[in-house]
C-alpha cells in the first residue's frame, strides 16, 4: 500500500485495450493514471463483464528479452548481494521484495549468484506479465460517469442537433463521448452545451 510503480503498462487479458503511465496501489486496489487510462479506454468491456476480469501488468514496460538481458546484468554486476538488494532501478525496494516472494517463494535470503536460468524466466514473467484478479470497481464506484450515450453519428456537431429529430438538441455525456479524465469530460460538456445553445439561440 501507498507504493507507486512508475511507467508501467497496464492491459485487459483478453482484450488489445493497453494504457501506461504511473500506477498507485493503495489499501483497497490500484489507481492512478494508468489504470484511469484503461478503465476509460475499457469502459465497455469492463462494464460487459460485470468489472471481473484479469489486470495484466508490464511492471517494466519492457519486453521479455530485453527484461532478461536487465536481470542478466544485475545477476553479473552483483553476483554476492542477496536478491532482494540489486534490483531494476524502476522499482522500489517494496515492490520488487513482493515480485520476488510472488514468483519465487523463498528466494529473499538467496544471493544473486543462486538464482538459475528457471528463476531468471519466472522473474522475467512477473516483470512482464503479472496478473491481479479484478473484483470490482473502487469503493466511490461513481466517481466518474461510463462511456455510451447518443451516437455521434446521429448529431450535427456543428449544432449538436439531432439528425433523426428537428429541434432536439444534445450536449456533455449525454452523447457517447467521453476523455480519459474529467477534465476533458468537463470541456466537452461546456463546449457542446455552448454549441447547442447558440444554434437555439440563432433559430
Amino acid at each position: 500500500m501507498g507504493t507507486v510503480a512508475e511507467g508501467v503498462t497496464v492491459s485487459l487479458a483478453g482484450h488489445k485495450v493497453k494504457a501506461h503511465g504511473d500506477m498507485l496501489i493503495t489499501h483497497w486496489g490500484v489507481s492512478g493514471p494508468a489504470i484511469l487510462r484503461l478503465s476509460s479506454h475499457a469502459a465497455r468491456a469492463l462494464a460487459e463483464c460485470g468489472y471481473k476480469g484479469t489486470l495484466v501488468v508490464n511492471w517494466l514496460d519492457s519486453s521479455e528479452e530485453v527484461t532478461r538481458e536487465k536481470l542478466h546484468h544485475i545477476q553479473s554486476a552483483n553476483p554476492q548481494k542477496n536478491i532482494l538488494n540489486a534490483r531494476p532501478l524502476q522499482l522500489s525496494s517494496r515492490l520488487w521484495e513482493h515480485i520476488v516472494s510472488h514468483n519465487l517463494p523463498g528466494a529473499q535470503d538467496k544471493k544473486w549468484c543462486a538464482i538459475g536460468k528457471k528463476d531468471i524466466n519466472k522473474l522475467v514473467q512477473g516483470l512482464t506479465a503479472a496478473t491481479y484478479t479484478i473484483s470490482g470497481r473502487a469503493p466511490f464506484k461513481d466517481e466518474f460517469v461510463m462511456a455510451g450515450g447518443i451516437s455521434l453519428n446521429t448529431i450535427n456537431p456543428n449544432t449538436m442537433e439531432s439528425k433523426r429529430k428537428s429541434g432536439l438538441y444534445f450536449a456533455g455525456e449525454v452523447t457517447d463521448i467521453d476523455g480519459v479524465t474529467g477534465g476533458y469530460n468537463f470541456t466537452a460538456a461546456w463546449c457542446t452545451a455552448m454549441t447547442a445553445a447558440r444554434a437555439i439561440a440563432a433559430k
